[in-house]
């Protein structure tokens, strides 16, 4: 390698084909090269490092591993950038439970199904609490934090469409704020990535473009407002300080990222912004979800037990779904991009613009997955249907939804059992109200960032951390996530199937 620059020595180690300075002053491009490994300094340049190559030798932070999305991101780092050094996890204490054992839990998942004990053995549980100061981790924790970290991942929401803005300002723009604190005071910290959603802007009418939509309200104030008044003042006042956003998760998450933005200082960070996320398209197994949080996930498990047979919505909006593992991939892949390039940078990530699909569609082909991969608890027989009146959804959700649950709750009473249909069907109703505010609209995301960050991508890195969405089969991918339901939710063994096809059929 040519020395180009005069005022260095070089001392090459041929056995590590990497260079060592020996004296003179570094510039900047020499300096960045040496900190990112042997890797780049072989090839002389940041942009030749893969992404897999960049996590070596890191250690990384994530919170929300104990969620849906969280344990996903969890899994794919641990299995396709084999060379992190450690991962730590942020978990609760919950039900008695200690956070060993609550990771444990995690990690025994059909998820981790394809990675090695060696890789498992490098995730450290943390005791702690986001929305506290210093995540409430204890001073030994935090003194490690600080001192090792160099990645973090930030995962963790309160993902509740009936939210109270009190909690959710505290988890979701407080704790944001306290964790980003953390990550200012991190010695090495290489970026900080947060998820976001893509709906935090759904008051735009335009396209909603990759940039910082500036708050109507200064999120300092909204936290100090929720901190000084009573519960029952702040949810009286809530339809007044949300105003044209549906709900608080979507307005607490677009203070988040005011809040970021503002206070990063010279912290380089990637917000990550999904649209709907489902069950994962391939990796690490087609299909996988473990819980049904999700209010268009939901419907694909009440609709397999003939549940629930009727969603509001306008079946010609698109309806922009996207692959968790998809998701993943790209919270990878903005780290890697961010870490070198530093500054502020969104990515949307979105089937709407490229590869759309319509709400009629989604219902249409989830009914048609049902029918090939039916359920052996059937309630009644699967049949739903989307409706655009919201009247004549009302209707049929009572004749078809609360009546029969009535019926059988009563004569499950009778047979000295406890009653759930009607709980059931009322948390759903309440739920898909929520709901149809997104199911009765479409928003057009723009995926430059995200585009472009995947046509920088080396073959062998677009291969492992697929995150377009224009190659995605609905026909199959619905089918995939109906199969994945049935599996690893209602925990149905596909040996059953064919008792679950003659009870569907009769």
């Amino acid at each position: 390698m040519k020395n180009s620059n005069p005022s260095i020595n070089y001392e090459k180690t041929p056995e590590l084909g990497n260079f060592t300075v020996l004296s003179g002053n570094p510039d900047k491009t020499s300096l960045n090269l040496w900190m990112m490994g042997p890797s780049a300094q072989a090839s002389g340049t940041a942009d030749d490092i893969g992404i897999p190559e960049f996590f070596n030798n890191r250690t990384a932070l994530v919170t929300g591993a104990t969620g849906f999305l969280g344990g996903i991101l969890v899994e794919k780092l641990l299995r396709s950038c084999p060379g992190l050094t450690r991962v730590y996890l942020i978990i609760r204490r919950r039900n008695g439970q200690t956070v060993e054992a609550r990771l444990a839990r995690i990690l025994s998942l059909p998820l981790f199904s394809q990675v090695s004990d060696e890789q498992k053995a490098k995730v450290t549980a943390l005791e702690g609490d986001v929305s506290e100061v210093d995540a409430g981790l204890s001073p030994e924790d935090r003194d490690r934090v600080l001192r090792e970290v160099e990645i973090v991942f930030h995962v963790a929401a309160y993902i509740n469409f009936n939210a109270g803005l009190q909690r959710a300002v505290r988890i979701n723009v407080r704790g944001s704020w306290r964790l980003l604190d953390m990550a200012k005071r991190m010695s090495k910290i290489k970026v900080f990535v947060y998820t976001s959603t893509a709906y935090c802007n759904c008051t735009q009418e335009d396209v909603v473009v990759e940039k910082i939509y500036p708050s109507r309200l200064e999120p300092q104030d909204v936290i100090e407002y929720v901190e000084s008044q009573q519960p029952e003042k702040i949810a009286e006042q809530q339809p007044n300080i949300l105003r044209n956003h549906p709900n608080a998760y979507v307005f607490t998450k677009l203070l988040a990222e005011n809040m970021i933005s503002a206070n990063r200082g010279d912290v380089p960070v990637a917000i990550v912004r999904p649209a709907i996320v489902m069950g994962t398209l391939k990796e690490p197994m087609p299909g996988w979800v473990d819980n049904v949080n999700n209010g268009i996930t939901a419907f694909v498990a009440g609709a397999g037990r003939g549940v629930f047979r009727t969603i509001h919505g306008d079946g010609f909006k698109v309806a922009d779904l996207v692959p968790a593992d998809g998701f993943a991939s790209l919270v990878i892949a903005a780290a890697w991009d961010v870490a070198k390039t530093g500054g502020l940078k969104v990515y949307h990530h979105s089937s709407g613009g490229d590869n759309p699909i319509t709400w009629f569609d989604y219902c249409r082909l989830i009914m048609k997955g049902v029918a090939k991969y039916p359920n052996t608890g059937l309630v009644f027989f699967p049949r739903a249907r989307l409706r655009y009146s919201k009247l004549r959804n009302y209707i049929h959700a009572l004749f078809a939804h609360y009546l029969p649950a009535f019926v059988l709750d009563l004569v499950i009473s009778l047979m000295g059992d406890k009653p759930m249909l009607m709980d059931i069907q009322s948390r759903y109703f309440k739920g898909m109200q929520y709901t149809s505010f997104f199911t009765c609209r479409e928003w057009l995301f723009d995926k430059r960032n995200t585009d472009d960050l995947s046509s920088r991508l080396s073959p062998d890195d677009k291969e492992k951390f697929d995150f377009e969405t224009k190659h995605i089969d609905w026909p199959s991918y619905m089918e995939t996530c109906v199969l994945g339901v049935r599996r690893f939710y209602h925990k149905e063994p596909d040996k059953n199937l064919h008792v679950a096809r003659a009870i569907h059929w009769l």
